[in-house]
């Protein structure tokens, strides 16, 4: 079970290419990360940029994991205290993987805190074009059904920066399967898988709006139109948006009941179904119930 993570106060050797077979169909506990819609406020606000930024001026993370992690195809271009880095063609290029390789560990040591777990394992990540993925719209997969792997597509002239944000929430799912076991999160309701990794990614994810928290990010979409049932939002045009609604809720669920509820709501899940975890019998309310309270904070 995982440690009880604190609710913040409101204020990745040239091998084959991947062949098109190898991202055809995602197994059932791979999870896809669509690509962010274009916004005004993309750009991330100077102060969040100095916080993402800061490892400049930090030591090196003091944790580090022995071995190597899964290998994937592509060129090995890098190798940190705790992940791997693979890069393949028509994407970034090895010196901007290696750039993104050295932010990444430092994220990772975010999310790590704020979470309140660590990875026991290596992890590999590879950069590939987009034209690879499974779906025209996915930009990362975490594959945590076994030696946890993660893919990020995109091509060369795009933003390396945002690249960096899916990745923070790739990792989260990665840290999710050491909290919770592989089958647990393999049975994970999609509101509370997806919600809690862009949860746990945290300033980094917010930092491509203009939010202070994923409560008051909530709040923007409840007021643009994103309302009624949650679970709906699954089928939205705007995945992005589904995830920060379900980021908002459980940053509610634990907050207003604790992490360890949600902890044994997250760990018991009956499957991917969004909103078919046991709601009522951890919390006493239904999901319905659950959110229509959570909407009436955001009103």
């Amino acid at each position: 079970m995982a440690a009880t993570p604190p609710v913040p106060p409101p204020p990745s050797l040239k091998v084959a290419e991947l062949s098109p077979l190898e991202t055809a169909t995602i197994p059932p506990t791979a999870t896809a990360t669509p690509s962010p819609l274009p916004s005004p406020t993309l750009t991330p606000t100077l102060a969040r940029r100095e916080f993402i930024e800061s490892y400049e001026a930090k030591v090196a993370p003091t944790s580090f994991l022995p071995g190597r992690g899964p290998v994937l195809p592509g060129e090995f271009v890098y190798a940190g205290r705790r992940l791997d880095f693979y890069v393949g063609r028509g994407t970034f290029s090895a010196d901007q993987v290696r750039d993104l390789a050295v932010k990444a560990e430092y994220a990772l040591g975010y999310l790590q805190r704020r979470f309140d777990v660590e990875l026991t394992e290596r992890v590999s990540v590879g950069f590939y074009n987009p034209a690879l993925a499974p779906t025209s719209d996915t930009r990362g997969i975490a594959y945590t059904y076994d030696r946890t792997n993660i893919r990020i597509f995109y091509r060369p002239n795009e933003d390396t920066y945002q690249a960096l944000v899916i990745l923070t929430h790739e990792l989260a799912h990665a840290l999710q399967a050491e909290a919770y076991g592989r089958e647990a999160q393999a049975q994970a309701d999609l509101v509370l898988l997806e919600g809690l990794a862009t949860w746990i990614s945290g300033e980094y994810w917010l930092s491509l709006y203009d939010a202070p928290s994923f409560q008051a990010r909530a709040r923007e979409l409840y007021n643009a139109g994103y309302r009624g049932n949650l679970a709906v939002f699954a089928n939205s045009a705007n995945s992005m948006a589904a995830y920060e609604m379900w980021a908002g809720f459980v940053e509610y669920l634990a907050r207003t009941y604790g992490w360890d509820k949600f902890n044994e709501l997250y760990a018991n899940g009956r499957g991917r179904a969004p909103g078919s975890a046991n709601y009522r019998g951890i919390y006493g309310k239904s999901f319905q119930e659950l959110y229509t309270e959570w909407y009436a904070t955001l009103r």
